[in-house]
């Protein structure tokens, strides 16, 4: 596995010349925790040369990759595009580079060495989730037939997907609590605007309160909730055994002890563990802590069964 900690690269501090050294895989990594960290200030200049840094990486890739590098690339290529959308005016020339590469993108999975053998029960592993949908048209609509509402109050951050689903990609989020503009899609579903009446995404009715209606009390529809349908809904349904992680290195033991927590949407504050759940469509950290009282019995043997390997 590619230690990215010890290759730091900034598409403002390498030349193109100089990248071509370097191992692809490594300049796509640091490419998008770059991206994921400091893309909020950079400018159109910024992101063409990254444009061109990742241009590069992807066509020195070689043709065949291990399962451990496909990981790599597919958890950059989906965070790339998250700040790549969030970003589009400045960042047009890198989803362009983006659009010219398309493997069979799966959203990244805790992998077994490929010389382990089958565990006994293989039918209950984790297994990558399908593809997300196209992104839903944006709507026409004139500014004068937009409703004023806000956000539903629940002390974190909302999200605006690419159509009316939660199989759709997340595009941005949207504070708590902030004025939007909406129209209706569809029974579950609104168009929401920002204040300047321009176009954001699709955002799911519960969470859209329009104006004059008063305020949701803080986190009661969310807080006891759980994502399901999930890569790792297995380890709430079984005990965690040995043959399920003595092949793990101890990142993947530690991303898969997280996971549990993942899913009652614990908020991360650790930068890599955030990075990599928010590349799944069910993940919304909005939560700071999840109570013991929450996990079930399988929840709370497999974190310290997994923290012991680790």
């Amino acid at each position: 596995m590619f230690i990215a900690a010890s290759f730091m690269v900034s598409c403002k501090d390498i030349s193109l010349k100089s990248s071509k050294n370097a191992d692809p895989l490594d300049v796509i990594e640091t490419l998008s925790n770059d991206i994921s960290s400091k893309s909020d200030d950079w400018s159109k200049e910024d992101w063409d040369d990254a444009a061109d840094l990742l241009e590069n990486a992807l066509g020195d890739l070689p043709d065949r990759l291990t399962d451990d590098e496909s990981t790599i690339v597919s958890s950059a290529v989906s965070r790339m595009k998250v700040y790549g959308e969030r970003h589009r005016r400045k960042a047009s020339g890198l989803l362009e580079a983006l659009e010219k590469f398309s493997p069979a993108e799966e959203e990244p999975a805790i992998v077994e060495a490929e010389t382990k053998p089958e565990p006994a029960k293989a039918a209950e592993q984790p297994v990558a989730a399908a593809p997300a949908p196209a992104p839903a048209p944006a709507p026409k609509v004139s500014v004068a037939g937009l409703l004023p509402a806000h956000v539903i109050r629940e002390g974190g951050y909302t999200n605006v997907r690419q159509g009316p689903g939660t199989n759709y990609a997340i595009v941005t989020k949207v504070k708590d609590g902030n004025a939007i503009y909406y129209t209706a899609y569809n029974a579950n579903w609104c168009n929401v605007y920002n204040t300047a009446g321009q176009f954001l995404g699709y955002m799911h009715k519960s969470k859209v309160i329009p104006d004059g209606a008063p305020a949701a009390p803080a986190a009661t529809s969310r807080r006891a909730a759980v994502a399901t349908g999930t890569v790792y809904d297995w380890l709430a349904q079984r005990y965690v055994t040995d043959a399920d992680v003595r092949n793990l290195n101890s990142s993947q033991l530690r991303i898969l002890r997280n996971a549990i927590y993942a899913r009652h949407y614990r908020k991360f504050q650790d930068a890599s563990l955030r990075n990599y759940f928010n590349t799944f469509q069910w993940y919304d950290g909005y939560r700071n802590e999840i109570p013991a009282s929450e996990l079930n019995k399988y929840e709370k043997y497999n974190i310290q069964f997994i923290q012991r390997y680790e």
